[in-house]
């Protein structure tokens, strides 16, 4: 079987090193390198992966069959459309982009050159995930009439300083978390009529020199269907808590209640280091990049989150923040 030709276009966001894992031990693929402007960080992701560093032009004229855009958000769409106008099918890193324009110069792009886009979005693959999503949609719970979502993480910025830098990432904690539960409830079918959120920014001793960004925000949405969500993203996690974060959801419906808690499936350990949770449960990103590796071969059929996906989660990301900014509810 001729191996599946897969390069990383960037490598800032923290997931690159994850996806070049488990690329590296797939059989059926080919890494053929990674693209990077920080030579300080390209030289560090080359030293822990083993992977050459090329220039993108390279890069994409080895001809890979699909790439993974690991950018700053901000250069999202620039590396998309080269990957584009080389042919090379997409997997891009969330929120997609920072504006909606360049979100639809992205998908034009790949719409013009017959290329397949997919956004990353790995809860989507969780067995719980599509459990629950079977009971909304099949009418299980009644009609659903509210939406509770929780979604906390530690700061990323001390690995990677970009997270917390507005010309770069668009935001802050509403940027990196807000994105997750506003795409399942696209992935449950409804659709955002308004959108209502206050966001508080890093107080500045937490990030001291760094630009203001929101810390937390707690959002509310309303839907066409007559349901109504909240969503509580945050950087709240110290760096001592056992585990990265967690994304919690409670659906409410006339006949019942289900709760999925993502990241629950983990063993506490305790030893001369301290605390930590080790996971046990579905490898998720696992099952993201098999199913990109399917749209690229078309050996199979793919089923992630495509350009729509990411561009809707995107649109309620955005409409937060110029919530927050006009205090007032925005319509959709």
């Amino acid at each position: 079987m001729t191996p599946t030709r897969i390069a990383l276009l960037g490598v800032a966001h923290v997931h690159a090193d994850a996806y070049a894992a488990w690329l590296t031990g797939c059989a059926d693929v080919q890494l053929l390198g990674f693209s990077e402007d920080s030579p300080e960080l390209a030289a560090e992701f080359a030293s822990r992966t083993g992977l050459p560093h090329l220039p993108l032009a390279q890069v994409l004229a080895a001809g890979p069959h699909g790439v993974i855009v690991c950018s700053e958000t901000v250069r999202h769409r620039v590396l998309v459309e080269a990957a584009a106008q080389a042919g090379a099918h997409v997997l891009c890193e969330k929120p997609i982009a920072t504006t909606l324009d360049d979100a639809q110069a992205m998908n034009q792009a790949c719409k013009q050159a017959g290329v397949g886009f997919r956004t990353a979005f790995p809860v989507r693959f969780a067995p719980a995930v599509q459990q629950l999503r079977q009971l909304v949609l099949t009418g299980a719970l009644g009609q659903v009439l509210a939406y509770s979502g929780v979604n906390h993480s530690i700061c990323p910025d001390q690995e990677r300083h970009w997270f917390s830098d507005p010309q770069l990432a668009g935001g802050g904690a509403g940027m990196d978390h807000i994105i997750h539960l506003a795409d399942l409830f696209h992935l449950f079918g409804e659709q955002v009529d308004s959108v209502y959120a206050r966001l508080t920014p890093v107080p500045a001793w937490v990030l001291p020199g760094q630009a203001p960004v929101d810390a937390a925000a707690l959002v509310t949405l309303r839907f066409a269907s007559g349901a109504s969500a909240t969503i509580d993203s945050s950087w709240s996690r110290p760096r001592t808590y056992p585990r990265w974060g967690h994304l919690k959801l409670d659906v409410t419906g006339t006949q019942g209640l289900q709760t999925l808690d993502i990241f629950a499936d983990s063993l506490t350990i305790t030893g001369v280091t301290g605390r930590h949770w080790a996971g046990y449960g579905t490898d998720l990103n696992a099952l993201m990049l098999r199913d990109f590796l399917n749209l690229c071969t078309q050996r199979e059929h793919s089923v992630g989150a495509d350009w729509e996906a990411g561009f809707q989660a995107l649109r309620v990301v955005l409409a937060a923040y110029q919530a927050e900014a006009q205090a007032q509810a925005v319509y959709l």
